[in-house]
């Protein structure tokens, strides 16, 4: 650690910034933070990231910086703020880290933290399969007694996770209640921010998926009017912002402007996690341009079913269906949004009308408005696709 603070001192006096203002935006008091820099005491974990970020503008050294802090401290609680950091802001090596250090620590709750964060490393990195994830929670569930409250309200949240990869929806309303009500008993605010907040994000995508749009929305605006100054629930917030979008789909403009926002957030982060959903609110907006038919100058697709969706757009039917039928030969099947662009692709309303039973079977019934939207064009003026869903 002597490195480190070292490094940081240096920064404070070559920026000649005064050690009584970085103590006063921290929160401390000046001999408090000077105990700190000495080494006397460890910095708190937040605090950290916010000197760190206050000195350094380069994301890959302030990532540096934070990610050797985390390798040095002695602190057991910064260990498991470290996890629950990386998580929120998908900084999926810092969690490595920290989920690394929690099992190698002799302290019994910092262990149990690392034992049901792996899961969330896992579960991010995609090492387990949607089944695999869910058998694994699990077992590990009952293979160990939980002693401590955040742990048992993160299996919990890991529980809601599994059902949004299965799409199973059921609990709703219901079990995230009960499950709030278990959080606002934690005592640490950051994390129970980021706990209630993740809640509310499943909860928010369950109810549009279900096609109660209102209530998503409002769940939405509550996360986003969360006061987050020290940024830890911009992820989150994305979600909130793409989930809001999706929700405005028939509306071109109000439904751009929700994810842009979110892809400016996204552009202001720099994890592995952040990368992968801009790549989805990329192709989301590439998505909506092309059901609306507009700025269609700079698509940036990201996935296979939005660019057979491109080809049907520019009325290159046939390349559409070889796209599609070789995803299918490749993968087994096709997903219902994949098969409605095959329906669009070959004229074909039986497979419009499956996409639709399977969005429903799947939990998705928000989705099924586009073949649904396709089969009235159909019926009412005989023709597949006129390029937009109003």
């Amino acid at each position: 650690m002597k490195y480190w603070l070292a490094k940081i001192i240096d920064k404070i006096d070559f920026q000649k910034k005064s050690r009584e203002k970085i103590a006063k935006s921290l929160g401390i008091s000046g001999p408090a933070f000077s105990k700190n820099l000495s080494g006397k005491s460890e910095l708190d974990f937040l605090n950290m990231v916010k000197l760190v970020e206050d000195l350094y503008e380069d994301s890959l050294e302030i990532k540096y910086m934070i990610h050797e802090f985390c390798k040095k401290t002695t602190s057991k609680k910064n260990i498991r703020i470290a996890m629950e950091y990386g998580n929120a802001l998908g900084d999926l090596e810092l969690l490595r880290i920290a989920i690394q250090r929690g099992f190698e620590s002799n302290n019994a709750k910092t262990y149990e933290w690392a034992h049901v964060y792996e899961l969330v490393w896992l579960r991010a990195k995609k090492i387990l399969k949607t089944d695999e994830f869910l058998e694994e929670t699990e077992n590990r569930k009952k293979s160990k007694v939980l002693k401590n409250k955040e742990t048992k309200i993160m299996y919990d949240i890991l529980t809601l996770y599994s059902m949004y990869d299965c799409r199973d929806f059921n609990f709703l309303n219901g079990y995230t209640e009960t499950l709030q009500a278990k959080i606002e008993e934690v005592s640490n605010q950051f994390i129970k921010d980021l706990y209630s907040n993740r809640i509310k994000e499943w909860l928010a995508y369950a109810l549009l998926m279900d096609n109660q749009i209102e209530k998503a929305r409002d769940l939405c605006h509550s996360i986003l009017n969360v006061n987050d100054e020290c940024g830890y629930l911009r992820l989150l917030k994305v979600s909130a912002l793409g989930y809001l979008g999706e929700s405005h789909v028939k509306n071109y403009e109000q439904s751009l402007w929700y994810l842009n926002k979110g892809i400016e957030i996204l552009d202001q982060l720099y994890f592995e996690k952040a990368d992968n959903r801009k790549k989805e609110f990329l192709n989301m907006r590439s998505y909506l341009r092309m059901i609306h038919q507009k700025d269609m100058h700079d698509l940036q697709i990201f996935d296979v079913g939005e660019e057979a969706l491109w080809y049907i757009v520019k009325g290159e039917k046939e390349q559409a269906v070889t796209i599609l039928r070789n995803y299918e030969k490749e993968n087994g099947s096709l997903s219902p949004m994949k098969l409605c662009y095959l329906g669009m692709a070959l004229e074909d309303e039986k497979l419009l009308k499956k996409s639709i039973e399977l969005f429903y079977s799947q939990g998705c019934k928000f989705y099924s408005y586009l073949p649904r939207k396709i089969l009235v064009d159909i019926n009412k003026n005989g023709i597949i696709y006129k390029g937009d869903v109003k």
